[in-house]
This record gives structure tokens, C-alpha cells and sequence, in this order.
């Protein structure tokens, strides 16, 4: 009798999950609060972005890179759930969301989150390219998706939804900065965003081994030197819990003149563009 009554509570389980999944069908589910999302190329700040904002009394930073855009529309479902329950549990009203390569598919963002806030993050092209290559060890592959993730976002800068914010103004004027963001996003600014080191935020990287970077994460106590796979994982971890570090004008050292040339040829005009250079003399 008690396994009988055991499977007809499982049964009536089901049945109400069932029920609500129909019930609900064709409404996907809805943040808890306007959600907000970092995107932009790789190595431009977003990650400095996100362990600034988790210092907010009122955001939730989600610890690792979901690639919504890239999920089934049940997976995003499932995921803006779990990031509701745990804005919820923290006391918090809204959460924010990086995962830089979202930066190509900031149409669906605002399509499927129409109150949504997106930031960009944009960074002078010779630094990013100096960063991306500590990992690959291509520049010109570098530049190039520096060019192409810039380009993707150009699209949408215009919509009142979407805030470009430039790492160099980030890291040189925060307050000011920070101030402007604030204001985009409908929130106070508070002085614990300058001291975002203190929050206590971790950053576990993408979604997929998350928990193993933790583990790492646990026992480092300085940077990795690696930049790849795991390690950069963990070095992101490492970066989002110290204070802000000024890396404008990297490429300075690190660029040789046929560097330099080869990035003139391919992005010269896209780093005047962006205000990054005046010409074509550096």
C-alpha cells in the first residue's frame, strides 16, 4: 500500500508539472525586475563591469556566462528562473547578465526582454588586441573580432535601451561614469560602487565549468599565468575581486611597427571612428 500511494503521489506530481508547463506555454518566463546585460568584444572591461555593479544594493550580478541567445527557448526559461530565485534570495531587485559574445545578438536581448537595459562595453581596439593575443597568439585574428563584435553593436547604439560605455572612461573618471550608467539604468549611484573589491563577488566564468573553477578558485591566491581554458577562467575570478586596474595604453609597449602596420591596415580607420585615435601617426 505505501508503494502504491508513493507512485500515485509521483503520478499527481507529474501531473501538476505537467499542467503548469501547458499553462504557461508561449509565455516565456519574466524577470524579476528590468534585466540588465553586459556584452561587447572580449577583453574590453565587462567583466570589471560586472563585479562594479554586484556591489549595488538593489543588482544581482549572475556569476558566470549563461550565452542566452545561444540557449533553447525552454533552456532560457529555466535560466531566467533560477536567476530570479537567486535575485530573490539576496535581497536584491534586478539582475545583470554578461556574456561578451551577446554583443552579436543584442536584437534578440531586446526582442525577448523588451525592458531590458544592454551596456556595451567598447575598448581601444590596440589593447584589446594586445589582451586577445596573451591567449591566441593572433593579433589579426584579434583585431578582427575587435572590428567585428564593434560592429555588430553599432546597430543598436542609437536605442534608448542600449548604454555604449568606454573602459578607458570607466577606469579614468568612475564617478562620473558610473554616474552616467546609474542614470541609464533608473538607479541610485552608490559610493560601494567604487569599492567593488569589497562585495565579496566571485566570478565563476561560463556556464559550463563553473563549479570546477570555484574549486580553483578556493585554493589561488595569485593570478594564474595561463589564458587559456580553465585557467583564464580562474583569472577572471581572480581580476573581478581586485580594485579597478588601469590597463589604458597597453599597446604602447607591447606593439611593434609591424603591429602597428598591420592593425592601421585593418582597423585604422575603425579606431578613428570610435574616437580611440585622432589619425594614423601613432
Amino acid at each position: 500500500m505505501e508503494r502504491v500511494a508513493h507512485a500515485a503521489a509521483e503520478r499527481v506530481g507529474w501531473g501538476v508539472a505537467w499542467l503548469k508547463r501547458n499553462l504557461r506555454r508561449g509565455r516565456p518566463e519574466a524577470p524579476i525586475g528590468p534585466p540588465i546585460f553586459i556584452v561587447g568584444c572580449g577583453h574590453s572591461g565587462t567583466t570589471l563591469l560586472l563585479a562594479i555593479l554586484s556591489a549595488h544594493s538593489r543588482l544581482h550580478a549572475i556569476p558566470f556566462e549563461s550565452s542566452l541567445p545561444e540557449r533553447s527557448p525552454t533552456h532560457v526559461d529555466q535560466l531566467v528562473a533560477r536567476f530570479n530565485r537567486a535575485t530573490k534570495r539576496r535581497g536584491k531587485q534586478r539582475w545583470v547578465e554578461k556574456t561578451p559574445s551577446s554583443v552579436r545578438s543584442i536584437g534578440w536581448l531586446l526582442s525577448r526582454f523588451p525592458d531590458a537595459a544592454v551596456i556595451v562595453m567598447r575598448r581601444d581596439g590596440r589593447d584589446v588586441a594586445c589582451s586577445l593575443r596573451d591567449r591566441t597568439g593572433d593579433l589579426e585574428a584579434a583585431i578582427r573580432r575587435w572590428l567585428e563584435d564593434n560592429a555588430a553593436a553599432d546597430a543598436f547604439v542609437a536605442d534608448p535601451r542600449v548604454f555604449a560605455l568606454r573602459y578607458e572612461d570607466l577606469v579614468g573618471t568612475p564617478t562620473e561614469s558610473l554616474g552616467r550608467l546609474m542614470a541609464f539604468l533608473g538607479e541610485d549611484f552608490e559610493p560601494a560602487l567604487l569599492r567593488h573589491e569589497q562585495s565579496g563577488f566571485v566570478f565563476l566564468g561560463r556556464m559550463q565549468g563553473a563549479r570546477e573553477a570555484a574549486v580553483r578558485l578556493a585554493l589561488q591566491q595569485e593570478p594564474p599565468q595561463a589564458r587559456s581554458g580553465s585557467a583564464h577562467r580562474s583569472y577572471r575570478s581572480w581580476q573581478a575581486r581586485q580594485p579597478v586596474f588601469d590597463g589604458r595604453g597597453r599597446w604602447c609597449d607591447e606593439l611593434d611597427d609591424d603591429d602597428k602596420t598591420l592593425i592601421k591596415q585593418l582597423a585604422g580607420d575603425a579606431l578613428v571612428a570610435y574616437g580611440f585615435a585622432a589619425g594614423d601617426s601613432w
